[in-house]
């Protein structure tokens, strides 16, 4: 494969391409905590966020003290006839794991444990590595792969799911809140106020850039210019946001900050996302039809697919955890894949009509996509907790399995599809800027 050459910086760290619809603009003076939003898409451009890393740094320390103390102590324990039970955040996996659902378990780990854990590590190294007098090269690497991270880091997800499983076990047991529960709550609370106060323009207008810039980087014109960066032969890298110039004639490059390499758009988007579509679709029909859990008693086995679940959790108290489960196991998926395959159709017939609709119904898709997760930790957990031989015990099922692929692969979709697409067939504008 042929080493790209880097590209050749707009040297204006104030001029900026939004990252949904490549509108390119001049960020305005803000005082503490305005924003600045694309006046296209009404995408937030940044948020000025004042002593970011300081406010930051503190809150990742707490948050890292609530997490070993979650992760070390029980979350819910169980007791029936005599009997008892008790997990933690890792037992759930380990009952799945055990029951021979390896790939779900390495899910709901991945999900509520790992990938918290390096939310957290890598927010901390962050910016502890950006508060040195000279900050160190690694930290390009960690701002890269930190909002993946908080992408597949789902506690708050795990926490409305350990609700709904408590609402079921109920009716077997009396379920007793461990400290863990209380400690996951505050953690929930924690990494959001993290993460809203956390500015990454702080950082990497700090850190050192891996390609020396000649200072001869031009803007566009000082009064106006052609609405998108694309238009101007002008990439935006995905990583850190900076504006550059690929060489003559080169689609692609390396971005001279953090050394990513960069294309005008991602690399076969619509292909892409549409594999991962076809398979979430193959996989939602048998996650629907087979069951999702099986109960072991002495009278014999009982399985339950999702929609079972819900008719099961339906009662005069129970019917808002009843409807969650319905709306985040059932509508949520296949209104996340007929979406994206609207998305697709559109972008393909080069459609020009209703694209701000567009734009903010992917990220509608964006933000409810992993609520989906939903019905997997509450499956797993009734897993955990239920293990009351030879009175009672519940396994996964098969159903679950294939649940879990379709939520991993509506996901994988997502953050495949590029949004710029939806603008790139709109007629070319000019927007004055000072």
């Amino acid at each position: 494969m042929p080493t790209r050459e880097y590209n050749e910086p707009v040297l204006d760290p104030r001029l900026v391409a939004c990252p949904h619809c490549d509108l390119i603009q001049r960020l305005p003076d803000l005082a503490a905590g305005g924003s600045a939003r694309c006046p296209r898409c009404d995408k937030e451009l940044w948020r000025h966020r004042p002593d970011t890393l300081e406010r930051t740094l503190a809150l990742g320390l707490a948050a890292a003290v609530l997490y070993v103390i979650a992760n070390t102590v029980p979350m819910l324990g169980l007791s029936a006839v005599g009997h008892e039970a008790s997990t933690t955040v890792v037992g759930g996996a380990q009952q799945l794991w055990h029951d021979g659902r390896e790939g779900v378990a390495g899910l709901v780990l991945f999900t509520a444990v790992v990938a918290p854990a390096l939310q957290i590590v890598f927010m901390l190294a962050i910016v502890l590595g950006a508060l040195r007098e000279r900050p160190r090269a690694w930290i390009r690497t960690l701002l890269q792969h930190h909002p993946t991270t908080c992408t597949w880091s789902m506690i708050e997800v795990m926490m409305l799911g350990v609700l709904v499983a408590l609402i079921k076990i109920a009716d077997y047991a009396r379920v007793v809140p461990g400290l863990a529960l209380f400690v996951l709550g505050a953690l929930v609370f924690l990494l959001a106020a993290m993460q809203s106060g956390f500015d990454p323009r702080a950082v990497w207008e700090r850190v050192p850039w891996v390609a020396p810039s000649s200072g001869e980087g031009g803007g566009p014109a000082a009064t106006a210019l052609v609405a998108t960066a694309m238009r101007r032969a002008i990439q935006r890298c995905e990583t850190c946001g900076l504006l550059s110039r690929p060489a003559p004639g080169e689609e692609s490059g390396r971005c001279p900050r953090c050394g990513e390499e960069i294309e005008f758009r991602k690399a076969d988007s619509v292909q892409r996302t549409w594999a991962f579509l076809v398979a979430a679709a193959v996989c939602y029909v048998p996650a629907n039809l087979l069951p999702v859990l099986t109960t072991h008693t002495a009278a014999g086995a009982d399985s339950d697919t999702i929609m079972q679940g819900v008719v099961l959790l339906w009662s005069p108290t129970g019917w808002p955890l009843s409807l969650i489960v319905l709306v985040a196991s059932i509508l949520i998926p296949s209104a996340k894949i007929a979406a994206l395959a609207y998305l697709l159709v559109s972008v393909q017939r080069g459609s020009t009509a209703r694209s701000g609709e567009r734009v903010r119904l992917y990220r509608l898709v964006e933000l409810i996509g992993r609520w989906s997760m939903v019905d997997v930790f509450v499956d797993t957990f009734t897993a955990a907790l239920v293990q009351l031989q030879p009175l009672m015990s519940v396994s996964p099922a098969p159903g679950l399995v294939f649940f879990a692929a379709v939520v991993v692969l509506t996901m994988l979709a997502v953050e495949s599809f590029d949004p710029r697409l939806i603008w790139d067939s709109s007629p070319s504008t000019v927007v004055a800027y000072a």
